[in-house]
């Protein structure tokens, strides 16, 4: 009996403290918090020789596509191993910018998050703060693509990185890590 009462207790506070938690920013699905909450969906942070450039609410540096514009969504399937799309629930929110936030809907139905018409998204190589995959070319699927931080003025960063995914850092053209 007292094992039960043990068990239960257990229980309850494994399911109250999943009630309480929330994402950490590390799901694709829940890259960012509610609007209503206060937070900024994206702000403009000063980070390092980048400068200033857009980043969502845990601090992470938001890249665009060159091949992705007007809401087109092209990085689906191995893509999103390495670059997690900015999502809401409702509609983003954000300090002082330049540009025009929006949202477009992606294949799996999910709204994420654009600047100026580019889909945002964040880099899994990076930490708060940090920019690294500035420059960086990739493909998965067929599909090629080049990755550039986006600045508050709605430019991309012109800096080429030496990341490129030509059979290296991850793996092959379908995107897995290798």
């Amino acid at each position: 009996m007292k094992a039960l009462i043990i068990a239960a207790a257990t229980l309850a506070a494994v399911l109250a403290l999943a009630a309480c938690g929330g994402s950490n920013g590390s799901d694709s699905s829940s890259a960012s918090p509610p609007s209503s909450g206060g937070t900024s969906t994206v702000s403009v942070e000063d980070v390092g020789s980048s400068g200033q450039v857009l980043v969502d609410s845990s601090g992470m540096p938001l890249y665009a596509a060159d091949q992705e514009s007007g809401g087109m969504v092209l990085c689906t399937g191995g893509c999103l191993s390495i670059w997690k799309p900015l999502t809401v629930g409702a509609a983003p929110t954000g300090g002082s910018l330049s540009g025009t936030l929006g949202v477009t809907e992606r294949p799996d139905g999910t709204k994420q998050v654009t600047y100026n018409g580019d889909p945002l998204y964040t880099f899994v190589q990076d930490q708060p703060g940090e920019v690294t995959g500035d420059g960086f070319a990739d493909a998965f699927d067929g599909q090629q693509f080049t990755w550039h931080v986006v600045h508050p003025n709605g430019t991309h960063s012109s800096t080429s990185s030496s990341g490129s995914n030509s059979g290296g850092l991850y793996g092959n053209s379908s995107g897995a890590y290798g």
